[in-house]
């Protein structure tokens, strides 16, 4: 289902929805945008999980140093490695780290019994770890709905997916 028909109280976003909102150019960062200044204004509550903010940074960070020093996709975790310098001067992750704290989004721990039963979720529904998390962070804080662009969570019967 596309996020302007949601008409619900809360939503947890996942990873890829902070991504394409804070993108430069992205065919969905408007309507990702959109949803973020919904939930600042206090029209949905939002959720998103401290995996999601992890994911956050690292997705930012690859993605600005890859762009900056012009390297291949698989060049980007060792050049990191090597020189890790590089994180500090990424000032953008920070500041996208900055405007979800900054934000209404409440962000939910991922404790152990989110962990055991994302465990669980993963191997049910054949998701990946950091998915089943959020899954089970779902599941586990009585969240029904998620906006996310990834269709892995279309296999999970208990959430209904909200794509841009």
């Amino acid at each position: 289902m596309r996020f302007e028909l949601f008409f619900g109280e809360e939503m947890f976003v996942d990873t890829n929805i902070f991504v394409y909102a804070l993108a430069r150019r992205h065919r969905h960062k408007r309507k990702c945008n959109d949803l973020l200044v919904q939930i600042n204004h206090g029209d949905i509550a939002g959720f998103t999980s401290s995996t999601a903010i992890n994911e956050l940074f690292h997705a930012i960070l690859v993605g600005d140093v890859r762009r900056r020093y012009q390297l291949k996709k698989e060049e980007v975790i060792g050049f990191i490695k090597n020189n890790p310098h590089v994180i500090s001067e990424t000032k953008v992750a920070y500041e996208a780290l900055d405007d979800v704290f900054n934000s209404n989004v409440v962000i939910l721990s991922v404790n152990f019994e989110v962990l055991k039963k994302a465990r669980d979720l993963s191997e049910k529904y054949n998701l990946l770890l950091s998915d089943a998390i959020y899954a089970a962070t779902c599941m586990i804080y009585a969240i029904s709905d998620m906006a996310t662009n990834d269709a892995d969570f279309d296999r999970v019967d208990f959430i209904r997916v909200w794509k841009p």
